[in-house]
């Protein structure tokens, strides 16, 4: 299984929380949120690591001011072109497999909401949640095309499951894993009253 790496070395003057998030550009009325972090001092190196594994996901949302956060109730593995639905059962919503999508759904993930409330399914990678569809209803779904882009940036603190928003400080920083790379390494420095990331890529 292929691993993804995102190094960040802080040559800037304070401390950064580096966040990794992805988009899905196929699929519409997402909430994208902070799905890997690191908080990394002045002068200091981290990084996150990620595979290819999928999942889907329920969450609980909550709003904090300013921003939304989801907080995953269940997350389990999955492979692209699969349905799934959320039903009620023993007190709580649960996520049960349906089994394979036909035709040309091969990239999507489908999730059906027959639980009977309003539900946050969502989509992710190597145990996290990524994407969420905000209060489906009820007899209502949500597919995903899981076709990720994915991003950098840099806040002043953040929390998984964040929305990604006007929080981002420096950036967003797309990442381009081209010709079989699979490393990013990101570096802050400050140019005057700026802080800039570079980016330069690298295979293991």
């Amino acid at each position: 299984m292929e691993k993804y790496y995102v190094n960040f070395q802080n040559d800037s003057d304070r401390t950064w929380t580096m966040a990794v998030y992805q988009k899905l550009p196929g699929s519409v009325g997402l909430d994208t949120v902070a799905w890997k972090k690191t908080a990394v001092p002045q002068s200091g190196f981290s990084g996150v690591t990620w595979d290819l594994k999928y999942n889907v996901a329920i969450a609980d949302y909550r709003q904090l001011a300013p921003l939304g956060v989801y907080t995953a109730s269940q997350v389990l593995e999955t492979s692209l072109g699969t349905e799934w639905d959320i039903i009620f059962e023993q007190g709580v919503q649960q996520l049960n497999y349906v089994g394979r999508l036909e035709g040309e759904l091969g990239d999507h993930i489908v999730i059906n909401n027959k639980s009977g409330l309003t539900a946050n399914p969502g989509v992710g990678m190597s145990g996290r949640g990524a994407a969420f569809k905000r209060d489906v209803l009820s007899n209502a779904g949500a597919q995903f095309k899981v076709t990720p882009v994915y991003y950098a940036a840099l806040f002043r603190d953040v929390e998984l499951g964040e929305v990604i928003s006007s929080n981002i400080e420096v950036g967003p920083l797309k990442l381009t894993f081209n010709a079989g790379a699979n490393v990013a390494n990101i570096r802050a420095i400050r140019h005057g009253d700026a802080i800039e990331l570079e980016s330069s890529y690298a295979r293991t």
